[in-house]
């Protein structure tokens, strides 16, 4: 079935009465690397399927198909999603990824760190946690006050008093967002933008960190990257995704591979054969994938 129709099926068994359709969904979602329409309507679903899930395998299936759409999320997914991540360290680790900060008041130097309010937006970040300032820099979250308690984390839309440490805690000013790790999300639609240098530039950056990258999260740029791939036209930024699939060949799983056996060997210029050859021998019986 074309993916355009299964994204609908998926969405509608994601609603059924049976528990196992429901599993089986789930599952059947995180199989698929999808392209950003689907991916942004399975986010809606699985989310919304989260939320209201009662039977422990459905449930299961459903938050091991969220990496797969991770970007997708909105904010209104994720605060649905946050009341469930107590009971899953997977969903909990998804909410750490997608945390979002905004400063609510004026920064004050404490010693070597920065003393400021902040407002959760998204997710649930925790003492810790990296945080991208809005020039680049990275900052610590050191302690969180919460109504005069320090707290291990920050729920969405809470608002805290929290200490902040790095170079980048000193120029922060009102209003500016924090995030935490927010390179899939920029990745999966700069691979997909209309100029080739940004999507060329884009497979370059997640094949310089290869090992920055948590499983789930590998998974689902392995499969933006095999979806970019065979859509590309552009042979020089076609290179730039099948290398960054090698330096990322630890992640392929299926819904890469699947795609990638898609793709014309035989219009490929030999440096591409080769690549391509290379990744697909990692999908052979005794290679050790």
């Amino acid at each position: 079935m074309h993916s355009e129709a299964l994204h609908e099926l998926i969405g509608a068994r994601l609603r059924a009465a049976d528990p196992r359709m429901r599993e089986a969904a789930a599952r059947r979602a995180a199989s698929v690397a999808w392209g950003p329409d689907q991916e942004r309507y399975l986010a809606a679903a699985l989310a919304a399927a989260v939320g209201r899930e009662h039977d422990p395998a459905a449930l299961a299936a459903q938050i091991d198909a969220l990496p797969a759409v991770e970007p997708a999320l909105d904010d209104t997914a994720l605060v649905r999603l946050a009341g469930r991540s107590a009971d899953s360290p997977a969903l909990a680790a998804l909410l750490v990824r997608a945390a979002r900060l905004q400063i609510s008041g004026p920064a004050e130097p404490s010693g070597d760190a920065t003393r400021v309010v902040v407002r959760c937006l998204r997710g649930a970040p925790h003492t810790g946690l990296g945080l991208r300032t809005p020039g680049g820099e990275w900052v610590v979250l050191e302690r969180i006050e919460f109504y005069g308690r320090a707290v291990d984390r920050l729920d969405p839309g809470c608002t805290a008093r929290v200490l902040l440490s790095g170079p980048g805690a000193r120029e922060l000013a009102e209003w500016d967002r924090l995030d935490a790790d927010p390179r899939a999300r920029e990745y999966a639609p700069w691979l997909r933008a209309a100029d080739a240098r940004l999507r060329s530039r884009a497979a370059e950056d997640i094949a310089d960190w290869p090992d920055s990258w948590a499983p789930e999260v590998g998974r689902y740029l392995c499969g933006v990257l095999a979806w970019a791939a065979v859509r590309e036209t552009d042979h020089g930024v076609l290179e730039s995704h099948l290398h960054a699939l090698l330096a990322l060949s630890r992640f392929l799983a299926e819904p890469a591979f699947a795609l990638l056996r898609t793709m014309d060997r035989a219009a490929l210029p030999r440096v591409l054969r080769s690549c391509l050859d290379d990744l697909l021998e990692a999908d052979r019986p005794g290679t050790g994938r």
